[in-house]
């Protein structure tokens, strides 16, 4: 035979008694708690990921006519125009990085250096290649935009869209007063 039975003809396993009830049911429970807990924070980790947020708003809009130029921060720019200060504060749970900036739904560098944006470290773009300006989850800026008046006219409402990496984009209308 194949040795799981004795001479006589019994089982061998007939001396083996098996876990008493009250243990299966303690190790049932233990593996179920454990596969639940691993269940919810799994569940939790997508949460955060699916319905966390970018939100961004516009706090306030200044709007400056200079017609004697602007400089400031290894930037100088000649001639009339506009210096637009804008206040932004990030109410989403996620970090916003700025990656484009549109002016009437173009890209800054269409208008030739006629518009330039300023971050708060002073850093001037006049293209969106490189730009970068970071804002962290429950904090405030302030960005400002240079608007030369040579393409631009006074009352002329003009519409500033900032872009963020996660796809977001905030716009604000202006007008140059």
């Amino acid at each position: 035979m194949c040795g799981l039975l004795d001479k006589v003809g019994h089982s061998r396993f007939r001396e083996f008694k098996g876990i008493s009830l009250t243990l299966a049911t303690i190790i049932i429970l233990a593996v179920v708690i454990t596969i639940t807990l691993a269940f919810s924070y799994w569940v939790g980790g997508l949460t955060q990921v699916f319905l966390g947020f970018e939100r961004v708003e516009v706090s306030h809009v200044e709007v400056v006519y200079d017609p004697d130029g602007w400089s400031g921060s290894g930037f100088a720019a000649s001639g009339e125009g506009w210096n637009v200060s804008i206040g932004l504060v990030n109410k989403g749970v996620w970090d916003s990085t700025f990656t484009d900036f549109l002016v009437n739904g173009k890209p800054m560098e269409v208008y030739s250096g006629d518009v330039v944006l300023i971050d708060p470290e002073g850093r001037c773009y006049t293209s969106s290649r490189g730009l970068s300006i970071r804002l962290k989850a429950g904090t405030s800026t302030t960005l400002t935009v240079w608007i030369k008046a040579g393409g631009f006219r006074h009352g002329q409402i003009v519409s500033i869209t900032l872009q963020t990496a996660r796809g977001g984009s905030f716009q604000r209308d202006v007008m140059l007063t």
